[in-house]
């Protein structure tokens, strides 16, 4: 994906108290948009790519870069919200749920070092937690940067809202990474599957969306929604199309104005929906 830096006229630097900050951090770079809370309307998009996965000795330096070179980074804004993407996470339900256990929990499903922490994010549309991995390093470098930082896992803002505007028919979702995507189902405001895939070719793309629907009995002419690093000319795109009846991209809500005609609002739909649904 090419790099990205868009702002609309009417964004004001001095105003940036009144707007709110979203980011999201990756091993395969950064990105943030900026909503000016008053108008719902999108003023500032902007996406930096590494080329490759920078290794974790790397990342803290890269983001530690970015942030001093970048101006828009160290203004204050009305709120602060960053997205880390990882698939070290798991769907917690509330009565299962228990803080002091959460470290047995984790290890139990992945691996985890010192040099990472463990948070969560309480899923209020489902009753559960996305627990969720983050490097420690990275906490403490933006608390340090935006002191009123919340942190949320990917699947988060997908999920709630995803609820927020399910519709009665069964859906698959799927939010498209460089590697990976998350797929939810859900169906008449409850979430019936929530899975991470990998994926190193459009036919693994195909594959996991596929035995989803089959899996579920997804009639062919239910919908498949698609957002993140996937667009109509590649191939995975191709290929769920000509399997599926029903497919089309992600759209955000009427109320939100995206003025960025030439960025598909799919592509960061998960970063764009966060100071919406939660």
């Amino acid at each position: 994906m090419k790099d990205i830096s868009n702002f609309t006229s009417s964004f004001n630097i001095n105003k940036t108290s009144t707007y709110s900050l979203s980011i999201q951090i990756s091993q395969m770079g950064y990105t943030y948009c900026i909503l000016d809370s008053f108008s719902k309307e999108y003023v500032a998009i902007k996406h930096v790519g590494y080329g490759t996965e920078v290794n974790d000795a790397d990342l803290y330096d890269k983001i530690k870069d970015n942030l001093a070179a970048d101006a828009f980074l160290s203004k204050s804004y009305k709120s602060v919200d960053m997205i880390y993407v990882t698939r070290k996470s798991i769907i917690v339900p509330n009565p299962m749920f228990d803080k002091t256990k959460l470290k047995d929990l984790v290890s139990a499903n992945f691996p985890i070092t010192d040099k990472e922490e463990i948070q969560f994010n309480k899923l209020k549309s489902i009753s559960a937690c996305n627990v969720f991995v983050i490097p420690s390093y990275i906490t403490t470098l933006m608390v340090n940067t935006f002191p009123e930082i919340n942190f949320y896992h990917e699947a988060t803002p997908l999920i709630e809202n995803l609820i927020k505007n399910c519709s009665e028919e069964l859906t698959l979702s799927a939010n498209f990474y460089y590697d990976f995507m998350d797929i939810v189902v859900t169906e008449k405001g409850k979430v019936q599957l929530y899975n991470t895939f990998s994926y190193q070719s459009p036919t693994d793309a195909l594959f996991a969306v596929t035995s989803v629907a089959d899996k579920l009995k997804l009639d062919k002419k239910s919908p498949i929604v698609l957002s993140g690093y996937i667009d109509k000319d590649s191939e995975a795109y191709k290929l769920i199309y000509k399997y599926h009846a029903n497919v089309r991209f992600a759209q955000l809500s009427q109320n939100i104005t995206f003025p960025f005609s030439d960025i598909p609002e799919h592509t960061f739909y998960n970063m764009m929906t966060l100071p919406c649904v939660l």
